[in-house]
């Protein structure tokens, strides 16, 4: 069964925006009369974005699938959402004029790819909803990259042969969403086909729909681990309860797992996946399994899982044992870091949680320092024109060992890359002429040298992950 899991939102200063008691102590029986404003968003390829409400940060730092609630006065708004860029910010939608009523809700969806991004905009009517056995639900396509499509909803373990049944939603088209429906809680199956077709291109699987939930399911482009598998589902779905926001991939797209070897002085090794054999043997230092590129994954069921790094030579020599909590749609990478010969950095598995979306805006490079030996170190990205560090800052300061970035959102160019012991200055990895892309997605993992290796591996250097490759 998949499980829903909560999204945060960021969000900046109090959510009542308007006509509000500035008490912290005031119940939302103070504050007079509200409405309820829901923005979602939902464009694939767009970066985080900030909203604004009259000019002034209502929320900040929304990414694609989060979703923020808005309670102001009832009265009039301007409404502005403004994208995220290296380079400084831009507005993608409006300013737009809204009326905000009493008592009705008010979605506001970026909808489509960031070269057309729009807003998509509908109300509910009874935001209160509330029922001890029923749920409350409504159906929208937000998944530019797919067609018209048929909707199933059967009851858990049914819906096997779509062909003898009707659809609960034929021909739904981008940008379409359907009237709420009231049933009965319970468990449920969700299933999508394209428009007159009877094969499932999106199965949910059994998923509960708790009593006295209101929730907006949305089709959106799917951009978890093995998306781009052949045969993988174009869509997951994104499950709105008010401001509360949970995905669910496919029942089959399972999770995604790599392997980096990292550890500079453990022999070659094999990966075994719950004590059984895999083809990911012999794997030596600097290596990656079973591939280097973006999205190219192990598929792995979700759920707990074993993984053990066992010498190549005598699998019973096992200097790695992990048990791994794997989400269905999310990608990994579990490194092998720390060294089998020294105790103040014993070998252990360092798990990653990956991203595979491409912002058409920005590179997202993510840095990993994986070096026992560097100690905590300053990394500088310069221009590609500039090959020493002069005066520059560093873009991250005093990194330790084992620390992980975020996806660094960096613009289009060519780089170098140069990697410092903390406060010296002193260039230790040096990687020049690297080329970053919008909508690129890089990782680089700082790596010892290894005595006796031939070169590169034999001094100071990067493991490049994903796009570089």
């Amino acid at each position: 069964m998949n499980r829903l899991l909560a999204v945060p939102v960021v969000l900046a200063g109090a959510l009542t925006l308007a006509g509000c008691n500035d008490s912290s102590s005031s119940s939302d029986d103070d504050r007079g009369p509200q409405s309820q404003v829901r923005i979602i968003h939902a464009s694939p390829d767009a970066p985080p974005v900030n909203i604004l409400v009259d000019g002034s940060a209502a929320v900040e730092g929304a990414d694609y699938k989060d979703v923020a609630l808005l309670t102001p006065a009832p009265g009039d708004y301007d409404i502005t959402v403004e994208g995220i860029l290296p380079g400084g910010n831009a507005t993608v939608i409006g300013p737009a004029a809204f009326t905000f009523e009493e008592n009705v809700r008010y979605n506001v969806v970026a909808v489509n790819n960031v070269a057309s991004i729009e807003p998509l905009v509908f109300t509910d009517d009874n935001p209160d909803f509330s029922s001890t056995d029923q749920v409350r639900v409504r159906i929208g396509h937000l998944a530019p990259n797919a067609p018209d499509v048929d909707v199933y909803v059967t009851a858990a373990g049914e819906g096997d042969d779509l062909s003898t049944i009707d659809p609960l939603l034929p021909a739904v088209a981008f940008k379409d969403v359907a009237d709420a429906v009231e049933v009965p809680a319970g468990d449920y199956r969700i299933q999508i086909t394209a428009a007159g077709a009877d094969t499932a291109v999106f199965d949910s699987g059994d998923v509960p729909l708790p009593a006295g939930a209101d929730l907006f399911v949305g089709a959106v482009t799917n951009t978890g681990a093995n998306a781009s598998a052949t045969g993988a589902s174009p869509v997951s779905l994104i499950v709105v309860n008010g401001g509360e926001v949970s995905e669910l991939y496919d029942a089959d797209q399972g999770a995604g797992v790599r392997v980096v070897h990292n550890s500079a002085d453990a022999p070659a090794v094999d990966i075994l996946v719950d004590d059984m054999a895999t083809p990911l043997t012999n794997l030596t230092y600097g290596d990656v399994a079973p591939f280097d590129t973006l999205d190219d994954y192990a598929v792995l069921p979700a759920g707990v899982t074993n993984l053990k790094v066992a010498a190549s030579a005598d699998n019973s020599v096992v200097p790695i044992d992990a048990d791994v909590d794997l989400a269905n749609g999310q990608g990994y990478s579990v490194l092998a870091v720390g060294l089998l010969s020294d105790s103040n950095f014993p070998i252990e598995a360092l798990v990653l949680e990956d991203s595979v979306r491409s912002i058409a805006t920005q590179a997202s490079l993510r840095l990993v320092h994986g070096s026992t030996a560097a100690g905590n170190v300053d990394i500088y990205l310069l221009p590609g024109s500039q090959t020493e560090i002069g005066n520059s800052e560093p873009t991250l300061a005093d990194v330790p060992f084992k620390a992980v970035t975020d996806y660094l959102p960096v613009p289009d160019g060519t780089y170098n890359v140069l990697i410092t012991p903390t406060g010296t200055g002193t260039v230790a990895i040096r990687a020049e002429g690297i080329t970053l892309n919008s909508g690129g997605v890089y990782t680089a993992i700082a790596r010892d040298a290894k005595a006796g290796a031939m070169a590169p591996l034999d001094s100071f250097g990067l493991i490049l992950l994903d796009d570089f490759n």
